[in-house]
């Protein structure tokens, strides 16, 4: 995988007078005092790898306010754009074609608005050499490679050396099923299952599509999440014999966990928190076909570390492991890489007790840091871990600051979605409207 920022602008000053160059590269100014219109383009190849592509642009408008922007440039031989967040685009032959979306549709003189997308290419990779907005050409020389490297290329400090969590804000995913859920819904059933879809929740990336797909995936959500200014959370879950071969069983191949676990690391974007794995380190040696399940997550944690993610690896709840037993299969992992543990996913134990649970396991690892899944811990457990009935939404998703050990409070289970076909639900990850309601509708807030 090669990770590269290349980066080129074009800025366009069209004026009713005549025009002079000015002594900055690709830049023309107007020599009256006449307002001038035109555009401005930011293009960035932020990631790279071998066919495939993925780029930021920010178009600025320099004239009079748009009600609906159009952003067009043509793509070198081989280009073909397949996935975008934050504007449409469309693709007819070479031509390219982007547009605002709703709440990023309309640009004030000097506004601009940001959106990215993922490619394909062959041959070679070249920077689009002109753009229209609207129609009105953006003309200027390409630039230098931005010698600013990529976060993504620059050595990662250990992460146990600056404990200290994001201070954004956490994504909410409009993609979701809780999210598609509110908007189809109406009256009591759309305030309660507001609760769930304006919430931010994990994106959870396991097995279901290729590599490849995965990566481009990953790269969308993430993307999304930093054009936005905001935290993503991912749950990474396809570790070979996954879940034993239960509700949630799968998982890739031995062989190709390393390449699949590459794939993912090339798609992010910013720094999520990653909660590393659910259940494997818990279910460490309760079942054939794990292979050397330490070195694939040791491996997990380097790369996805240095990939720039906050890696979490889950360790179970309170009423799994013993706080010594989790602490002594999270110490064979070490915490090189990952800043520390994951701690109730999927679960209903309460805050409290898993926060015990937590700060007695972090002083047996040196100090590692630990989240919580308060997704659905509201009510706490009634012993029963799949579509337990009478359950309640937890404690909203939060960075902690409070020493302790404890970094944040997140939804890593997305509510509403089934544990698997068990009292009465629906497959693992299907949407099971009737137990959303309930949940939300048990909530204390």
């Amino acid at each position: 995988m090669t990770q590269v920022r290349r980066r080129t602008r074009w800025t366009a000053l069209l004026a009713t007078a005549g025009l002079v160059t000015t002594g900055a590269v690709g830049v023309v100014a107007a020599t009256s005092a006449a307002a001038a219109e035109g555009c401005s383009v930011d293009y960035r190849v932020t990631n790279e790898w071998s066919g495939g592509f993925q780029a930021d642009v920010t178009v600025t408008n320099l004239g009079d306010p748009i009600s609906s922007w159009e952003l067009g440039w043509t793509a070198a031989s081989g280009q073909s754009v397949t996935q975008a967040w934050n504007a449409e685009v469309t693709q007819s032959g070479s031509t390219v074609t982007a547009s605002g979306v709703g709440w990023n549709s309309n640009l004030v003189a000097d506004g601009s608005a940001s959106f990215g997308f993922i490619g394909t290419w062959s041959g070679s990779n070249p920077v689009p050499g002109a753009f229209t907005l609207d129609g009105v050409a953006c003309t200027g020389d390409v630039g230098e490679p931005d010698p600013t490297p990529d976060p993504t290329d620059d050595p990662t400090p250990d992460p146990t050396d600056d404990p200290t969590p994001p201070s954004s804000e956490l994504y909410v995913d409009v993609t979701n099923q809780s999210y598609e859920a509110w908007q189809a819904a109406s009256g009591t059933d759309k305030d309660l299952l507001a609760k769930i879809a304006h919430t931010p929740q994990a994106y959870w990336v396991g097995n279901w599509n290729d590599a490849t797909t995965e990566r481009e995936a990953v790269a969308d959500y993430t993307g999304r999440a930093v054009a936005d200014g905001t935290t993503p959370i991912l749950a990474v879950y396809a570790i070979p014999g996954r879940d034993c071969g239960n509700h949630s069983g799968g998982g890739v191949e031995q062989s190709e966990y390393a390449h699949w676990i590459d794939e993912v690391a090339a798609g992010i974007q910013g720094s999520p928190y990653i909660v590393l794995e659910p259940d494997a380190l818990a279910q460490l040696g309760d079942c054939d076909g794990q292979g050397d399940r330490v070195g694939y997550l040791r491996y997990a944690a380097e790369q996805l570390t240095d990939a720039g993610g906050r890696v979490y690896i889950d360790a179970g709840h309170s009423g799994w492991l013993s706080p010594s037993e989790a602490a002594d299969r999270l110490n064979q992992i070490g915490f090189e890489h990952a800043v520390g543990f994951a701690l109730n996913t999927s679960n209903y134990n309460t805050t409290a007790a898993e926060r015990a649970y937590g700060e007695q396991i972090a002083a047996l690892t040196g100090g590692a840091r630990f989240v919580i899944d308060t997704s659905r811990n509201g009510n706490g457990s009634n012993g029963e871990w799949c579509n337990p009935r009478g359950r309640a939404l937890g404690e909203r998703p939060a960075v902690v600051t409070e020493p302790g050990g404890l970094d944040a409070l997140l939804w890593v289970k997305l509510p509403g979605e089934s544990d698997g076909t068990c009292n009465g639900g629906p497959s693992a990850g299907a949407w099971w409207q009737e137990i959303a309601l309930e949940m939300a509708e048990n909530a204390s807030w």
